[in-house]
């Protein structure tokens, strides 16, 4: 999959609408000093969508997005905006098949850079995946460090926090890969070449062999060692806060003057296709307290769902500066892969 920004030999006698036709191709560019990745895909005849990330931080997600335009060997670009705000300043792209540089665009006042300019060199799809892979290590090795850190430094009442959560954390993973990788397809032969034979096919599209697979892999495990390298906030026994898991899930705790808890649990799993609302009450007596541990039980109805499934047991646990939340449904439902189970962070109610 090569994006050819010279287009003499790959459009020469080809008719426009021809190559308008053609499956959208990429080109993949590394600029290893600056370990920064350059993408450039077309998607459409000349238009061209750009985009940078920086991987100076195993995992990292910092990337950014543009839209261009191809002419000869040259890509002309800004950032990708909402309609109706300004893109700010152009950038072009020269180069070819062996390397890439991005400079300003001529003629423009004061330009900003982005983080974008430099030179980047071809990556082979080998070379990618190997530094994937790399990105992945050393994000696991970052948890490692990070969870013997946590384990050490953090106050008696968390200590056990970080050893339950490394516990939990294969199935968190899994999860979260469930939604936010999909495997590639086995490649289909080229006309006049023999189809390959299943277990060939089933090993070409392997997700081990597939640099997506690993640089998620890493992005997952960012957002863990993200989670723990923060100090567990001041002790609170009360129930009211706003709790965090890293993975986008929120729990908002409430208690009414009467004893009751308001709870209101959501999520976004990786992207909003995969978001789940829960909301309820837990009645005064359905809380116990032993020590510094606080546990909370109730059944919560969620509507909009099949009959099966509208019962919800919801189990909380408060301490120390952390939630732990387990949700219990008697049907699961289908196509969603949402969750609500997880140990969230506790943070003060927000003041207006």
């Amino acid at each position: 999959m090569v994006l050819e920004l010279v287009l003499a030999a790959a459009s020469a006698g080809t008719p426009e609408h021809a190559r308008a036709a053609e499956v959208p191709q990429v080109a993949r560019y590394y600029d290893e000093e600056g370990m920064r990745y350059l993408t450039l895909r077309n998607n459409s005849a000349t238009g061209v969508e750009v985009q940078v990330r920086w991987a100076s931080e195993p995992g990292s997600t910092g990337t950014w997005l543009g839209q261009g335009t191809r002419k000869d060997n040259v890509v002309t670009f800004a950032a990708s905006v909402d309609e109706g705000q300004e893109r700010g300043t152009y950038f072009i792209a020269k180069g070819g098949e062996s390397k890439m540089e991005i400079l300003y665009r001529p003629g423009q006042k004061m330009p900003q850079d982005a983080g974008l300019l430099g030179l980047y060199r071809r990556i082979s799809d080998e070379k990618r995946l190997q530094l994937a892979r790399k990105e992945a290590q050393a994000a696991e090795v970052r948890l490692t460090e990070t969870l013997k850190e946590a384990a050490r430094s953090w106050p008696a009442v968390d200590k056990a926090v970080p050893a339950d959560w490394k516990a939990r954390w294969p199935g968190l993973l899994s999860r979260w890969m469930k939604i936010a990788y999909q495997p590639p397809e086995a490649p289909k032969p080229k006309p006049g070449q023999p189809a390959l034979a299943p277990a060939a096919a089933k090993d070409a599209a392997s997700p081990e062999k597939d640099a997506e697979y690993w640089l998620k892999i890493a992005q997952a495990t960012a957002l863990g060692f993200g989670f723990l390298q923060q100090l567990p906030p001041l002790k609170s026994t009360s129930w009211d806060g706003e709790y965090d898991d890293g993975f986008g899930g929120h729990v908002s705790i409430r208690a009414t003057k009467e004893g009751k808890l308001r709870v209101n649990l959501n999520c976004t799993r990786v992207n909003e296709n995969q978001g789940s609302d829960l909301q309820g009450q837990i009645l005064p007596e359905a809380l116990k307290k032993q020590g510094d541990e606080t546990t909370a039980q109730a059944v919560f109805i969620e509507p909009d769902v099949p009959e099966n499934a509208k019962e919800v047991n919801v189990t909380l646990k408060r301490k120390g500066g952390f939630l732990w939340v387990e949700v219990r449904r008697k049907a699961a439902l289908p196509g969603v892969f949402s969750w609500h189970d997880g140990i969230y962070r506790w943070g003060p109610v927000p003041t207006e």
